[in-house]
């Protein structure tokens, strides 16, 4: 019985390892995602200074765009 009980206690064991590795998994995905979104974020604040500066210099020159 007390063999039961302790294959019983092994196999949540391994269950709550394998939970665990998910939860790893995810949080990994999560604070990638996360990256991602910061550094799309500072191209996109990148471009938007390169199109002003671009404005500029034509507005220096006279061009209208």
């Amino acid at each position: 019985m007390f063999e039961l009980f302790s294959v019983g206690l092994e196999m949540q064991k391994r269950m709550i390892d394998a939970q665990m590795q998910g939860v790893e998994v995810a949080r990994d995905m999560v604070e990638a995602a996360q990256k991602q979104v910061r550094t799309n974020l500072a191209a996109h604040d990148a471009g938007q200074a390169g199109m002003k500066a671009v404005k500029s210099w034509m507005n220096l020159w006279g061009i209208r765009a």
